[in-house]
């Protein structure tokens, strides 16, 4: 089969397709032809060598939607055929964490294409337990994005963000593949997205997606104007994508009100002022990857309507360099999906 391997890191040249031996299913596993395959920043900080733990030789994508196509012997819960999202990370089952439901933190094994395999592949081995069946009505690029960016950002706002109707949400790097998302899921749970971007060629893209405001702030220091849109009350909740922005998110939020943190992207240190947090109550979080039954209402939401995969291009898998190309020069809005080879 064909499959892109990172062979070194650096830029997306050094990803390079490949013929390679088909993946055979251990008994508790089943095998997907991968439909379509998200690239996520994450497989960009990976390409580069950023991240804690990463290899090269593997295989990069966690963003991925296909067909069961075989099943292990001891599998009963798929069948040939079933159309699955492939959850973000293999997981025990038998930890504390798993037991109740937040495999998202367990800690046994292992993240898809750090350790093990991914997705910009015809085939993938995972366990059964880690595919979320999902509607024929779903398309295969919409059903590659539910589970992150998607579930990730419904885990951030609703869960981590504890968003309430009528809540001002302010988001940075609005523009990109989580914040596209996270404008439509504050909206259909009744809060105000104020969209904040470093770029005035996406205000306009911004409104029509759905954010009552949008802050254009080329150099991120948005605070003060998120200050006078919300007549010197803060905002009740800022989902921070980018990470850098901290400081600036912190400045933004109302007495009571909470920032949640999803980005890290140029891994620097951000000021806070403790006092800060004490005089208003400020509570920040980190947010990551959701548990797999808000994947499954993730998709619950895009069958309904509630949210609409952003889809910025959808190029086949033997240009997966183009895609990385078009995430480092910032040339999205939304993802980038690959399909068909």
């Amino acid at each position: 089969m064909k499959a892109i391997i990172l062979e070194a890191f650096g830029g997306p040249d050094n990803l390079i397709t490949r013929d390679v031996a088909e993946p055979k299913p251990e008994p508790s596993d089943v095998v997907v032809r991968v439909h379509a395959a998200g690239v996520c920043h994450h497989d960009v900080l990976h390409r580069a060598g950023k991240l804690p733990g990463a290899k090269t030789g593997v295989v990069l994508g966690h963003e991925i939607a296909g067909e069961v196509v075989a099943l292990g012997s001891a599998v009963t819960s798929r069948a040939i055929g079933d159309r699955v999202v492939v959850y973000q990370r293999r997981f025990c089952g038998v930890c504390r964490s798993c037991l109740i439901g937040r495999q998202d933190m367990c800690r046994a094994l292992s993240a898809p294409a750090i350790d093990t395999e991914g997705g910009y592949a015809e085939l993938i081995a995972v366990p059964a337990s880690m595919t979320i069946p999902f509607q024929a009505g779903i398309d295969w690029s919409s059903a590659a994005l539910a589970c992150c960016p998607i579930a990730t950002s419904l885990r951030a706002v609703r869960s981590v963000g504890q968003i309430q109707p009528g809540d001002t949400v302010a988001i940075t790097g609005a523009s990109g593949g989580l914040g596209v998302h996270q404008i439509q899921i504050v909206r259909a749970l009744g809060g105000v997205p104020i969209a904040i971007t470093s770029s005035p060629d996406k205000a306009t893209f911004l409104r029509e997606l759905g954010a009552t405001e949008v802050v254009v702030s080329p150099d991120l220091a948005f605070a003060s104007e998120i200050w006078r849109l919300t007549g010197k009350r803060g905002v009740d909740l800022v989902i921070d994508n980018l990470g850098q922005t901290l400081a600036q998110s912190v400045r933004c939020v109302t007495t009571g009100g909470a920032v949640v943190v999803l980005g890290n992207l140029d891994q620097s240190v951000a000021p806070i002022q403790p006092g800060l947090l004490i005089a208003r109550r400020v509570r920040v979080q980190g947010s990551g990857m959701a548990p797999i039954d808000e994947v499954r209402q993730a998709l619950a939401m895009i069958a309904a309507g509630l949210i609409n995969p952003v889809i910025s291009a959808v190029l086949p898998f033997d240009r997966a360099r183009d895609a990385h190309r078009l995430l480092d020069t910032r040339q999205t809005n939304g993802r980038v999906v690959m399909q068909g080879w």
